[in-house]
């Protein structure tokens, strides 16, 4: 790992946690950039880290995950074609986490290290280089080699939230990062579109509750719009990560978002709202990924929903931004881990 990890410039100086594994309450809040350093000094077999990308393009989509769960270490990838409705997944776990490496920090280096699955997050100034290779999935091979732009300009969600059991949740969500590069499946090739392509890193750090669940939606669409919406993590906490982004700004919503599922088959619709009015959206699923990952006595059941976004959401200015086939997901987790 450390021959192709990227220092900071400016890192985190806040701790997430004591020299205990406590949670230090300077910690607890958000912040529009990452600020807390996120190592967790235990306790040993109950800490998460979780890194999870997905990048939307209008012809495809890829959603990567590397997590390391003290016991073990799982590494994920998913490629859908938008055009032909085909997915391709694979999976893989490593015991105790070895080959498995991700840092205490959203803005540094990370990789999964596996005979039959790679992949590599290799951070660089203002910039990701992300690739991944498989020698099989779905029976093919599949080789990534896509470079994710990090803008100066663009904010993030970045929020630590405290458990009542006494556990909690760090975690930065960075959407709307323009992404270039390929895909190669098998004999097929896909390119990202210039200025439709973007990425999303999902970094969660904590100790979290044995029993977790949680709902996610987010889009990003050109000119700098994009939204992240969960329930779940933080119900009762009084902290939120909803929030939208205007020209790479970052606009935090006070109020919950309703994600309320249409009732009909399994690729229905889904309707996103708030009580301010800011946000009425109509999610539409092109396609539906259903991972269930089992670790012995722990296992994730995990439905990612990939598709469109339309509806209006509500500007700083109260001023009233239209939002038309924004590309982006949905997913609903329920863990024992």
């Amino acid at each position: 790992m450390n021959s192709f990890a990227y220092p900071l410039v400016s890192p985190p100086s806040q701790p997430l946690c004591d020299a205990r594994g406590k949670l230090c309450p300077k910690a607890v809040g958000w912040s529009a950039r990452p600020h807390v350093h996120c190592a967790l000094p235990g306790p040993i077999g109950r800490r998460k880290r979780w890194n999870h990308w997905c990048i939307t393009t209008p012809h495809w989509m890829l959603a990567l995950t590397v997590a390391d769960f003290d016991y073990v270490g799982y590494g994920a990838a998913y490629f859908l074609d938008l055009e032909t409705g085909q997915g391709a997944a694979h999976s893989q776990v490593r015991p105790f986490a070895r080959g498995c490496w991700l840092p205490d920090t959203p803005i540094e280096s990370h990789a999964f290290d596996h005979p039959r699955l790679q992949l590599k997050a290799d951070e660089q100034p203002g910039r990701v280089r992300l690739t991944v290779a498989a020698p099989d999935i779905g029976s093919q091979p599949l080789q990534v080699s896509l470079d994710i732009q990090r803008p100066a300009h663009l904010d993030s969600v970045n929020l630590v939230v405290p458990f009542a059991s006494g556990g909690f949740h760090a975690t930065s969500r960075q959407l709307g990062l323009p992404a270039s590069g390929s895909v190669q499946l098998g004999q097929k090739h896909y390119q990202c579109v210039p200025g439709q392509s973007f990425a999303a890193l999902d970094f969660g750090r904590g100790v979290w509750p044995l029993h977790s669940h949680w709902t996610r939606a987010a889009f990003a669409a050109p000119g700098g719009i994009a939204g992240n919406f969960g329930s779940g993590w933080n119900d009762g906490s009084g902290l939120s990560e909803n929030a939208l982004w205007f020209g790479g700004e970052l606009l935090p919503l006070d109020c919950p978002v309703e994600i309320e599922r249409i009732p009909g088959s399994p690729l229905t619709c889904w309707r996103l709202t708030s009580p301010d009015e800011r946000v009425d959206l109509i999610f539409t699923p092109r396609q539906r990924h259903h991972a269930r990952p089992r670790f012995g006595l722990f296992h994730a059941d995990t439905s990612q929903w990939f598709g469109h976004f339309d509806g209006t959401l509500r500007g700083p200015g109260g001023e009233c931004v239209p939002v038309d086939g924004a590309l982006g997901w949905l997913g609903a987790t329920h863990a024992r881990w």
